[in-house]
């Protein structure tokens, strides 16, 4: 999930937070105004909460944004029909 922010005036540094509904979390620490949380559990939803820090202190956290991560689809099969020259794609969630 790529997450990004406008510019915090003096920030030097960014600390974003996914917490998750299951008590997991994920911490992404940059520079930059945007963060990538490659390790997200799927099923669960998130909130995300981003702080500004300079060399001496932080601010308080962002209003947080919520996000639910989907899973990987299950049992995928694909059939072709020939009579109508379509295809039929079914999975579970």
């Amino acid at each position: 999930v790529a997450v990004s922010w406008e510019p915090s005036k003096g920030a030097l540094s960014y600390t974003a937070v996914a917490q998750g509904s299951g008590g997991y979390a994920s911490v992404c620490n940059n520079s930059d105004t945007a963060c990538l949380f490659s390790d997200l559990l799927c099923g669960l939803n998130y909130s995300i909460t981003v702080t500004a820090s300079d060399d001496r202190c932080s601010s308080a956290e962002s209003s947080a944004v919520k996000i639910s991560t989907p899973c990987v689809p299950q049992k995928v099969t694909a059939k072709m029909v020939c009579s109508n020259d379509t295809g039929v794609v079914s999975w579970e969630e």
